[in-house]
């Protein structure tokens, strides 16, 4: 009983306590529902929401550990002056997650845990498989070809999107060595042997150099995922899409130890000889398996410098330690990712320490909310404060990937556009 109820009750007498107590009791037997944590047996369908939707999902295994903070959920943008990391203190480089999506303790050396994969016509919830090899950079999957379903309609998920065109907001572009060499490759499509694909913009002619989108796949997922979810937005006019395969035939999970040389620069090298790739503007995004790859590869410092990432928008990764350089970010991820079972504090702590923000973040109203299989999706992205490069994190709340809140969010596609068109 409160201080005021005593009062009260001293003031009337008995029979108020009375009435109080049985109130307070009648009040104290009921409560909310509690949240089914199950996963939905129909996957959602991209047709029902009207945006591509991120989810976080821990790439080699998802951490369950985030930074030891009172709340780790950003708040929305509306709800919020300026909360720090999520909102959390000032990450230091001793915070970090070691869970995996199963359980257990990721080992040492890089991997990434399996992602479920949503179908995009299945009616059974993806599965999860047991704790993948040591160098296995996904959550569990389904099968290696189906299509995800958390995200929407990228034709529509691109509300008021910059014509910044194929040309940078500011600075010179830098002609990779294929520039001159050849036309538009017939078709405007490559498939390599390998199974990577390359996709070319009409105005491609092998002259001018075009930005370059490269597109991890979520474990279960074909590496068509973000073709398809990029499809009818800005990046297929004004960008050189690349969408790399894993090496995993089985399963489509990425693996740093198994991929990294063979897959992935393997790839970028042979993009970069053969088309016409501003090497100035390489940006990537990669969802659950193919956002821990993302991370993984900034962890190594050799890998980062190769790449050269201009900015990265990974949706459901995992933290796998300390960043070896700054890099401009967009990370997103929902704040009730059940795959995850965190929101992704962890791993934006990571970012925050190695772009150099203060603890401070303000609301980040560039991201236009959509709607998600009867939802209205709050993109609840943040901005921190006095950082080196941007850095913003988007802790949603689209319920997709079969209800887990760890697909790719509706707004997510046309916010990635706009944010790398942002970028000097």
């Amino acid at each position: 009983m409160t201080t005021s109820t005593v009062t009260i009750a001293r003031s009337f007498g008995p029979s108020l306590v009375a009435i109080l107590a049985i109130g307070l009791g009648a009040c104290s037997e009921s409560g909310p529902p509690g949240a089914d944590t199950t996963l939905s047996e129909s996957s959602n369908s991209a047709s029902s929401s009207t945006n591509s939707t991120p989810t976080a999902a821990p790439s080699v295994q998802n951490p369950a550990t985030q930074p030891t903070t009172a709340n780790t959920t950003p708040a929305a943008p509306s709800m919020q002056a300026a909360p720090a990391l999520s909102p959390n203190p000032k990450p230091t480089a001793s915070s970090s997650g070691t869970g995996a999506d199963d359980g257990s303790k990721p080992p040492a050396s890089s991997s990434v845990p399996k992602d479920p994969s949503p179908m995009a016509s299945a009616t059974a919830a993806p599965s999860v498989e047991p704790e993948p090899s040591s160098s296995s950079t996904d959550e569990a999957g389904g099968g290696a070809n189906q299509q995800p379903t958390g995200a929407s309609d990228p034709s529509s998920s691109t509300p008021s999107m910059p014509s910044a065109g194929p040309e940078p907001a500011s600075g010179e572009a830098k002609p990779s060595a294929g520039c001159g060499k050849s036309g538009k490759p017939s078709g405007g499509e490559v498939m390599t042997s390998e199974g990577h694909i390359y996709r070319f913009p009409d105005g491609y002619d092998g002259s001018k150099p075009f930005p370059l989108l490269i597109g991890f796949h979520a474990c279960g997922n074909a590496n068509t995922e973000f073709l398809n979810l990029t499809q009818g937005s800005k990046f297929e006019t004004d960008y050189v899409r690349a969408f790399p395969r894993s090496s995993d035939a089985s399963g489509m999970c990425w693996s740093y130890d198994a991929d990294i040389d063979t897959r992935v620069l393997a790839a970028f090298d042979d993009l970069l000889a053969t088309y016409c790739i501003d090497e100035n503007r390489i940006f990537a995004t990669g969802h659950s398996s193919g956002a821990q790859m993302i991370v993984q590869i900034l962890t190594h410092k050799d890998a980062a410098e190769h790449l050269g990432f201009k900015a990265v928008a990974p949706v459901a990764a995992s933290d796998y330690g300390s960043l070896s350089l700054p890099v401009p970010v967009m990370y997103i991820q929902g704040k009730n990712d059940s795959v995850r079972g965190e929101d992704g504090a962890s791993t934006v702590a990571r970012f925050a320490t190695a772009n150099g923000c203060s603890s401070g973040s303000d609301p980040y109203a560039d991201v236009m909310g959509c709607q998600s299989s009867g939802t209205s999706v709050d993109p609840g992205c943040v901005e921190y404060q006095d950082c080196s490069v941007p850095t913003i994190w988007c802790s949603h709340n689209d319920p997709q990937y079969n209800g887990t809140s760890h697909g790719v969010p509706c707004f997510a596609i046309g916010a990635m556009y706009d944010f790398f068109s942002t970028l000097p």
